[in-house]
């Protein structure tokens, strides 16, 4: 091991107390009905009816868990201290992109693409999106003959440059991690799947979110492989261009990328159309998979896979508005590529 992973400091998260307090007040229940424009909704159903009579392009629905049960998990004010080289690609074609793409489509031999993440009670969004769409990477590189399913366990408890575990972090230093130290596989919750399964169910308690895990350096029983040997890397991460045919180029050639936007209180309630901000206040920032694009009564809009389960949204995708860096969606792109050994 060249990362010096090993002589990380074990300080489990001992820095986070001012931001967990701060994460927490924007995230109480209270908040999840204001409108922003100084008025209180009382119901989520009034919630929902509020945003559906002034939305034109998706329609709002009443979700099936507590709002607070759905967490966010990038940090706004820390983001940009960690910034990956911009990636450049010297295109070989210079043919025009597909009018509508879809991944799962392209890639079907890649069972990844079709699986809706959770990250539980979790401000986690920063991790699972980026282990998600590593996973999908590391099978469309591969054309199918290796499926490794990378997890978040290992970048949440021993990745301490990445954030706060569940108080938020940062895609960028996600995907060094991978490069530097690369990442362990992980099912999801309750499945004892991989080295180390993910930690997180949903949320008991309303407005709060769980204690990161402790950084263990072993797999759990009955993986037969060691944390060491279980370790799978990325070759290079990049960022994005801030660009839309930059990032479709991106997508369409080496596979989903991970997009961050600032969440506001009626994004939770998506359930179809092409999302636009239209009611509510701001939570913070939000980290999904950008699957593909394409365009619906005339509105162009990004494909996307949310990290909310699949009782969530449109099967816990979604979609939305492209072209217009809406909510800074194609400010804040990052991806990169496996390392075969």
């Amino acid at each position: 091991q060249s990362s010096g992973e090993h002589n990380q400091p074990q300080n489990y998260y001992q820095n986070f107390a001012p931001y967990r307090q701060r994460f927490a007040e924007a995230n109480v229940a209270p908040e999840q009905f204001r409108s922003g424009h100084g008025n209180v909704i009382t119901s989520q159903t009034a919630f929902v009816q509020a945003i559906n009579n002034r939305s034109t392009t998706w329609k709002a629905a009443v979700n099936p868990k507590r709002n607070d049960q759905y967490r966010a998990g990038v940090f706004s004010d820390e983001m940009m201290k960690f910034q990956l080289p911009q990636g450049f690609v010297l295109k070989l074609h210079e043919e025009p992109m597909p009018a509508t793409f879809d991944a799962r489509q392209k890639w079907s031999y890649c069972p990844s693409m079709n699986m809706v993440r959770s990250q539980g009670c979790c401000d986690s969004s920063y991790a699972v999106a980026a282990v998600s769409t590593m996973t999908d990477r590391w099978c469309v590189h591969s054309e199918g003959k290796d499926q490794f399913n990378f997890g978040a366990y290992d970048v949440l408890s021993c990745c301490h440059r990445c954030g706060f575990g569940c108080d938020g972090g940062m895609p960028s230093a996600v995907w060094n991690y991978w490069v530097e130290s690369g990442i362990t596989s992980g099912g999801p919750f309750g499945s004892n799947e991989g080295c180390q399964s993910y930690p997180f169910d949903i949320c008991n308690k309303a407005g709060v979110a769980a204690d990161s895990p402790r950084c263990l350096r072993v797999c759990q029983p009955g993986y037969n492989v060691t944390y060491a040997e279980d370790k799978h890397y990325g070759r290079v991460a990049y960022m994005v261009p801030k660009d839309e045919e930059r990032i479709m180029y991106e997508v369409f050639n080496f596979g989903p990328a991970q997009a961050t936007f600032t969440m506001y209180t009626d994004f939770v309630q998506y359930k179809s159309g092409v999302y636009r901000h239209t009611l509510g206040v701001r939570v913070g920032m939000h980290s999904v998979k950008v699957m593909g694009w394409g365009e619906e009564n005339n509105v162009k809009f990004w494909l996307c896979a949310n990290s909310w389960g699949a009782q969530w949204g449109d099967g816990g995708f979604f979609k939305i508005v492209r072209g217009e860096d809406h909510l800074g969606v194609e400010s804040n792109v990052v991806a990169g590529l496996p390392f075969f050994r």
